[in-house]
């Protein structure tokens, strides 16, 4: 077997920074943008179907150029590997200002559209000759409302990198920085926080203890970090007319407010089901009282060690089941060195898959070879499934939304469980069920958790104009203990995991996690049942934003809309408990 490459070929981007490519790609950019304003700033191109077909076409060739700010993303993905690289770091910045300059010369553009009449805009739907952008279309529509002046779109544009962008890029740069001391050696956090639930309690909770002293002494710069972001927001979402902290993103991931509440006030009212598995999972460590540490702990060891070769094995087989082509793509981006394996100092915690047009996808990791890292690694695949499959829209629909882009991970994690079961002996498929029903808990009930808890804290920060790193502590401290229940002891200390937590700052992303698990939930289902849905899961992914996520699902056989389509998930939940509980009875 030859060796497997694990660290990221950039080059399929840029050279080096000096590739002279990179400013003829910025010029190239720059140039197009500006032909397009000069043809259609000031000109009427929206007053018939035929004028606007050809315009959106021209949109759509900009994008073609643009090719994803590829040269922004060579020195943001480079800077992920190293925060220390200052060249990357400049020129990210740099390239993306006039990325974003370049940009702003065609807000005119959408607000153009969006002022469209309301009758006028039920004919364009409707008219063939705007077929092909009929949801394109729909979408600028059901934003209209909410579109500034072309100025403000473009000093908005301007002022999101300084107001929100260079402060969550300082955050990741100082917790990149950090380690934690751990048996002698100095850990990078994300190494720390991956092994925590693999230590004896004795040393996870000592190595908790580090982390929180680690997290709880940078702090400070966290409570400016997420006072300054949390208030631009609140200015921004005042200005366009949203009347809630998640409406924004809500719309932006093009799902409906109904469902996102009746998702989060269900979840939120159905917290005794993660009561009642965390009072097992004590009963099972044989704890009288469980602290944070403990939250991620097996019942019992999974000693094998999957190293990445061996995940990578394991992986493929997995996705065989499903078909063969994801198989075929996985061995491409293996062989293209897109996928950058190991934690190392400097390089970005967590794990991602960023993909853009007419480039190629890349997958971070920070694989530490204990099981864990096998589910991250499909997980991550999982988006690279979709986003490779999402290119065979047209340009405008290649894009997805968040909602439906977890859903694609969630389902290949749950498919890997399969394969992962062969591997291992009946004691330790208990310990698999349980992690899988713990990993539920997270995805689903610790997401609405945060949820609430970013809903308190905008709605705090609204009212007081900032709020302390104590206060914001406090509050996480409050929010875990209502998911986690009384099986848990919470300190104010464990609250400042905020620090660490960077889903916050993506404002209410979280809610797509719990969407994304229980409609996987569904679809792994209807896949088991009949392996022929396998066509029916490429449909979904190949949909790309070509539809509503709701309409994407509808299309596939499930329907989001119904109110009780949540609660038949957390009854999946509640009978996958039923059977650890008779398991380990025996």
């Amino acid at each position: 077997m030859k060796a497997l490459k694990n660290s990221w070929d950039l080059s399929l981007l840029y050279k080096s920074e000096k590739d002279p490519q990179i400013e003829k790609d910025l010029k190239a950019i720059e140039i197009a943008f500006e032909k397009f304003e000069k043809k259609y700033k000031g000109k009427d191109f929206t007053s018939s179907s035929i004028k606007l077909s050809q315009a959106i076409k021209d949109r759509m060739a900009l994008e073609e150029v643009m090719k994803g700010s590829k040269p922004w993303w060579y020195f943001a993905l480079r800077n992920d590997l190293n925060s220390d690289d200052k060249v990357a770091g400049a020129k990210a910045t740099s390239n993306n200002e006039r990325l974003t300059l370049a940009r702003n010369k065609i807000a005119f553009f959408k607000l153009a559209i969006a002022k469209i009449p309301k009758p006028e805009q039920k004919k364009l739907l409707n008219d063939k000759k705007l077929e092909d952008f009929k949801y394109f279309l729909r979408v600028i529509f059901d934003e209209a409302e909410y579109l500034l002046t072309e100025e403000e779109e473009q000093l908005s544009s301007l002022l999101a990198n300084p107001g929100y962008g260079m402060w969550i890029k300082g955050q990741n740069k100082l917790l990149s920085q950090q380690t934690v001391s751990y048996k002698g050696k100095k850990l990078p956090i994300p190494e720390a926080t991956s092994i925590l639930s693999d230590e004896p309690k004795k040393d996870r909770d000592i190595l908790h203890k580090e982390l929180t002293k680690v997290l709880s002494g940078i702090s400070h710069f966290a409570e400016a970090e997420i006072n300054a972001i949390y208030n631009f927001k609140k200015i921004m979402d005042e200005r366009r007319g949203f009347e809630k902290p998640y409406s924004a993103t809500v719309l932006d991931y093009e799902n409906d407010e109904e469902t996102v509440e009746n998702l989060v006030s269900l979840v939120t009212k159905n917290f005794k089901i993660s009561h009642r598995f965390y009072r097992l999972h004590k009963k099972l460590l044989k704890e009288k009282k469980l602290t944070l540490s403990d939250r991620g702990v097996a019942i019992g060891k999974i000693d094998k060690k999957f190293e990445f070769e061996k995940a990578v094995g394991l992986v493929k087989r997995a996705f065989e089941r499903i078909d063969h082509k994801f198989v075929e793509i996985f061995e491409r981006f293996l062989d293209n060195a897109q996928i950058d394996v190991y934690p190392k100092k400097g390089k970005k915690g967590g794990a991602y898959c960023w993909g853009m047009t007419n480039a190629p996808t890349f997958v971070l990791l920070n694989h530490t070879g204990n099981i864990n890292s096998v589910g991250t690694l499909a997980h991550e695949m999982g988006h690279a499934f979709h986003t490779e499959l999402s290119k065979s829209q047209p340009i405008h629909y290649q894009g997805y939304t968040t909602s439906t882009a977890e859903t694609a991970s969630t389902f290949f994690e749950q498919v890997l469980d399969l394969e992962l079961e062969k591997e291992l002996t009946d004691k330790e498929r208990v310990v698999l069920l349980h992690n899988k029903i713990m990993g539920d808990m997270s995805t689903i009930f610790r997401q609405i958790a945060f949820f609430n808890f970013e809903l308190e804290l905008h709605n705090k920060i609204r009212k007081e104009g900032e709020v302390s790193k104590e206060e914001i502590a406090k509050l996480m401290s409050k929010h875990l203990k209502s998911y986690l229940g009384d099986a848990f002891e919470i300190t104010e200390e464990d609250g400042y995991f905020f620090v660490y937590l960077s889903h916050m700052r993506r404002f209410f992303y979280v809610y797509s996690y719990a969407y994304g698990q229980l409609i996987s939930r569904a679809l792994f289902e209807k896949w088991k049942e009949d392996k022929s849905f396998s066509k029916k899961i490429e449909q979904f992914l190949r949909a790309g934003g070509s539809m509503s996520p709701k309409d994407i699902f509808k299309s596939i056989g499930i329907d989001t809309s119904d109110p009780e389509f949540f609660r038949t998930g957390l009854k999946s939940i509640e009978k996958d408990i039923d059977r650890l509980e008779k398991l380990i009875s025996r």
